[in-house]
């Protein structure tokens, strides 16, 4: 290797271990940019059609047919319960990563005190993700950027619970 300056030797180096890294990037559901494949808006007519298919047959009873909520979502109830939250785009559904809006649809919210029943033996996980993926097709774009940014800086249940000082209940 006589000929060539230390440097170069640290730069090929640097460069495999980057190629690498870059290569194993697009596994795991990730697009080849390394970005999570819903943090892309989906525009796949089945998947949205699935997706509100399911929220009017599952979700559209308490949320609303136009995702609108109860009109005095911010309220309690009188057993101290919230109201069901409009899906629209203009309540907090936003504020929750991705794998919460998940939890949240698959296992409901009676464990940490709501009233949302558990869809584990109704819904699959692809019948989830038609859903999430139906109600972000209608948020502004300004909402769906915003809660992309949210859900890059709490992408698992541990950042989550480290950065909100609480543990996240599932059931």
């Amino acid at each position: 290797m006589a000929g060539y300056p230390r440097s170069y030797f640290k730069f090929a180096a640097a460069l495999s271990l980057a190629l690498t890294a870059a290569g194993l990037t697009g596994c795991d559901g990730l697009v080849g940019t390394g970005t999570p494949e819903h943090h892309q808006r989906t525009t796949e007519p089945e998947i949205l059609q699935r997706g509100e298919r399911l929220y009017q047959l599952h979700c559209a009873a308490c949320h609303g047919d136009q995702r609108e909520g109860a009109e005095n979502w911010r309220q309690r109830n009188p057993d101290g319960t919230f109201p069901p939250p409009p899906l629209d785009g203009s309540a907090h559904t936003w504020h929750h990563p991705y794998w919460q809006l998940s939890d949240m649809i698959r296992y409901g919210a009676e464990a940490r005190g709501g009233t949302m029943p558990s869809f584990e033996d109704t819904l699959s996980e692809g019948d989830t993700e038609a859903i999430i993926a139906w109600l972000q097709s209608h948020w502004p774009d300004a909402i769906f950027e915003a809660w992309v940014r949210y859900d890059r800086n709490h992408p698992t249940r541990e950042d989550w619970e480290r950065d909100m000082g609480e543990p996240w209940v599932t059931h």
